[in-house]
Protein backbone atom coordinates (compact mmCIF):
# COMPACT_ATOMS: atom_id res chain seq x y z
CA UNK A 1 0.00 0.00 0.00
CA UNK A 2 1.42 3.35 -1.03
CA UNK A 3 0.92 6.33 1.22
CA UNK A 4 0.61 9.89 -0.02
CA UNK A 5 3.69 12.11 0.34
CA UNK A 6 1.92 14.10 3.03
CA UNK A 7 1.64 10.96 5.14
CA UNK A 8 5.40 10.44 4.91
CA UNK A 9 6.03 14.06 5.96
CA UNK A 10 3.59 13.76 8.88
CA UNK A 11 5.19 10.51 10.02
CA UNK A 12 8.67 12.06 9.85
CA UNK A 13 7.43 14.99 11.93
CA UNK A 14 5.92 12.64 14.52
CA UNK A 15 9.26 10.85 14.82
CA UNK A 16 11.15 14.16 15.15
CA UNK A 17 8.76 15.49 17.77
CA UNK A 18 8.85 12.33 19.87
CA UNK A 19 12.62 11.99 19.53
CA UNK A 20 13.16 15.60 20.62
CA UNK A 21 11.08 14.97 23.75
CA UNK A 22 12.66 11.61 24.53
CA UNK A 23 16.24 12.77 23.93
CA UNK A 24 15.77 15.71 26.31
CA UNK A 25 14.10 13.54 28.94
CA UNK A 26 16.28 10.41 28.74
CA UNK A 27 19.50 11.42 27.01
CA UNK A 28 20.78 10.47 23.58
CA UNK A 29 22.26 7.10 24.52
CA UNK A 30 19.20 5.87 26.40
CA UNK A 31 16.76 6.26 23.51
CA UNK A 32 16.73 3.29 21.16
CA UNK A 33 15.32 3.46 17.68
CA UNK A 34 13.27 0.27 18.06
CA UNK A 35 11.56 1.52 21.25
CA UNK A 36 11.02 5.01 19.85
CA UNK A 37 9.37 3.62 16.73
CA UNK A 38 7.30 1.12 18.73
CA UNK A 39 6.05 3.93 20.99
CA UNK A 40 4.81 5.67 17.85
CA UNK A 41 3.15 2.50 16.54
CA UNK A 42 5.71 2.25 13.73
CA UNK A 43 8.19 -0.42 12.71
CA UNK A 44 11.92 -0.26 13.28
CA UNK A 45 12.52 -0.84 9.57
CA UNK A 46 10.30 2.11 8.69
CA UNK A 47 12.72 4.40 10.51
CA UNK A 48 15.17 4.21 7.61
CA UNK A 49 12.58 5.62 5.23
CA UNK A 50 12.93 8.90 7.13
CA UNK A 51 16.48 8.97 8.52
CA UNK A 52 19.83 7.50 7.49
CA UNK A 53 20.89 6.62 11.03
CA UNK A 54 20.32 7.39 14.67
CA UNK A 55 22.96 10.10 14.36
CA UNK A 56 20.91 11.69 11.57
CA UNK A 57 17.84 11.58 13.83
CA UNK A 58 19.81 13.12 16.71
CA UNK A 59 20.93 16.00 14.50
CA UNK A 60 17.49 16.61 13.01
CA UNK A 61 15.60 16.28 16.31
CA UNK A 62 17.96 18.69 18.08
CA UNK A 63 17.69 21.20 15.24
CA UNK A 64 13.89 20.85 15.34
CA UNK A 65 13.86 21.48 19.11
CA UNK A 66 16.14 24.51 18.71
CA UNK A 67 14.00 25.92 15.91
CA UNK A 68 10.86 25.44 17.99
CA UNK A 69 12.44 27.23 20.95
CA UNK A 70 13.63 30.05 18.73
CA UNK A 71 10.15 30.41 17.24
CA UNK A 72 8.75 30.77 20.78
CA UNK A 73 11.38 33.40 21.58
CA UNK A 74 10.59 35.25 18.34
CA UNK A 75 6.90 35.27 19.27
CA UNK A 76 7.72 36.72 22.69
CA UNK A 77 9.91 39.34 21.02
CA UNK A 78 7.13 40.31 18.63
CA UNK A 79 4.75 40.83 21.55
CA UNK A 80 7.18 42.94 23.57
CA UNK A 81 7.94 46.56 22.82
CA UNK A 82 8.62 48.04 26.24
CA UNK A 83 12.41 47.65 26.53
CA UNK A 84 12.10 44.44 28.54
CA UNK A 85 12.39 41.85 25.78
CA UNK A 86 15.43 40.10 27.16
CA UNK A 87 14.06 40.21 30.70
CA UNK A 88 10.97 38.31 29.56
CA UNK A 89 13.05 35.63 27.86
CA UNK A 90 15.26 35.29 30.94
CA UNK A 91 12.29 35.19 33.31
CA UNK A 92 10.64 32.43 31.26
CA UNK A 93 13.86 30.43 30.98
CA UNK A 94 15.21 30.52 34.54
CA UNK A 95 12.26 28.93 36.32
CA UNK A 96 11.81 25.86 38.48
CA UNK A 97 9.17 24.64 36.01
CA UNK A 98 11.75 24.70 33.21
CA UNK A 99 14.23 22.97 35.50
CA UNK A 100 11.72 20.24 36.40
CA UNK A 101 10.53 19.43 32.87
CA UNK A 102 13.56 18.99 30.63
CA UNK A 103 11.53 16.96 28.11
CA UNK A 104 9.74 20.11 26.98
CA UNK A 105 12.53 22.55 27.76
CA UNK A 106 15.75 23.82 26.28
CA UNK A 107 17.57 21.20 24.25
CA UNK A 108 20.85 23.06 24.80
CA UNK A 109 20.66 22.66 28.57
CA UNK A 110 19.49 19.07 28.25
CA UNK A 111 21.96 17.78 25.67
CA UNK A 112 24.97 20.09 25.14
CA UNK A 113 27.30 17.84 27.13
CA UNK A 114 26.30 14.75 25.18
CA UNK A 115 26.39 16.47 21.80
CA UNK A 116 29.97 17.56 22.40
CA UNK A 117 30.87 13.87 21.92
CA UNK A 118 28.82 13.32 18.78
CA UNK A 119 29.72 13.49 15.13
CA UNK A 120 30.58 16.64 13.23
CA UNK A 121 27.22 16.73 11.43
CA UNK A 122 25.20 16.70 14.65
CA UNK A 123 27.37 19.39 16.18
CA UNK A 124 27.14 21.46 13.00
CA UNK A 125 23.32 21.49 13.04
CA UNK A 126 23.30 22.06 16.79
CA UNK A 127 25.60 25.04 16.27
CA UNK A 128 23.29 26.44 13.59
CA UNK A 129 20.36 26.23 15.98
CA UNK A 130 22.36 27.92 18.73
CA UNK A 131 23.37 30.68 16.31
CA UNK A 132 19.69 31.36 15.66
CA UNK A 133 19.03 31.56 19.42
CA UNK A 134 21.95 33.97 19.80
CA UNK A 135 20.56 36.11 17.01
CA UNK A 136 17.19 36.30 18.76
CA UNK A 137 18.85 37.15 22.07
CA UNK A 138 20.85 39.85 20.27
CA UNK A 139 17.64 41.28 18.81
CA UNK A 140 16.09 41.37 22.27
CA UNK A 141 19.20 42.92 23.77
CA UNK A 142 19.43 45.55 21.02
CA UNK A 143 15.83 46.56 21.55
CA UNK A 144 16.43 46.81 25.29
CA UNK A 145 19.60 48.89 24.82
CA UNK A 146 17.65 51.25 22.58
CA UNK A 147 15.22 51.64 25.48
CA UNK A 148 18.10 52.42 27.86
CA UNK A 149 18.53 48.97 29.43
CA UNK A 150 22.14 47.80 28.97
CA UNK A 151 22.70 44.03 29.01
CA UNK A 152 25.47 41.46 28.65
CA UNK A 153 26.27 40.13 25.19
CA UNK A 154 23.89 37.55 23.74
CA UNK A 155 26.61 34.90 24.01
CA UNK A 156 27.20 35.63 27.70
CA UNK A 157 23.45 35.63 28.36
CA UNK A 158 22.92 32.25 26.72
CA UNK A 159 25.93 30.75 28.47
CA UNK A 160 24.76 31.95 31.88
CA UNK A 161 21.16 30.88 31.26
CA UNK A 162 22.10 27.39 30.07
CA UNK A 163 24.76 26.88 32.73
CA UNK A 164 22.46 27.96 35.55
CA UNK A 165 19.70 25.66 34.31
CA UNK A 166 22.08 22.71 33.97
CA UNK A 167 23.51 23.23 37.46
CA UNK A 168 20.04 23.68 38.96
CA UNK A 169 19.09 20.28 37.51
CA UNK A 170 22.29 18.58 38.59
CA UNK A 171 22.21 19.27 42.33
CA UNK A 172 19.99 17.50 44.83
CA UNK A 173 19.82 20.42 47.29
CA UNK A 174 16.61 22.33 46.43
CA UNK A 175 17.83 25.59 47.98
CA UNK A 176 21.06 25.51 46.00
CA UNK A 177 19.15 24.60 42.86
CA UNK A 178 16.88 27.62 43.26
CA UNK A 179 19.85 29.86 44.04
CA UNK A 180 21.47 28.95 40.72
CA UNK A 181 18.33 30.10 38.92
CA UNK A 182 17.69 33.20 41.03
CA UNK A 183 21.26 34.46 41.11
CA UNK A 184 21.77 33.93 37.39
CA UNK A 185 18.54 35.84 36.78
CA UNK A 186 19.73 38.66 39.05
CA UNK A 187 23.12 38.80 37.32
CA UNK A 188 21.54 38.85 33.87
CA UNK A 189 19.01 41.51 34.77
CA UNK A 190 21.42 43.64 36.79
CA UNK A 191 19.45 43.21 40.01
CA UNK A 192 22.41 42.82 42.38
Amino acid sequence: MRYPIRHKQETRQRILTMAAVRFRAEGLVNVGIANLMADLGLTHGGFYTHFNSKEDLVAQACLYALQSMNAQWQTQLALSDDGKCLARLIDDYLTTAHRDFPDSGCVVAALAGELARHDKGSRQLFGEGISALLSTLQQASSRDVAAGNQRLSATACLALMVGALQLSRAVKDEDLSKRFLQEARSALLGLN
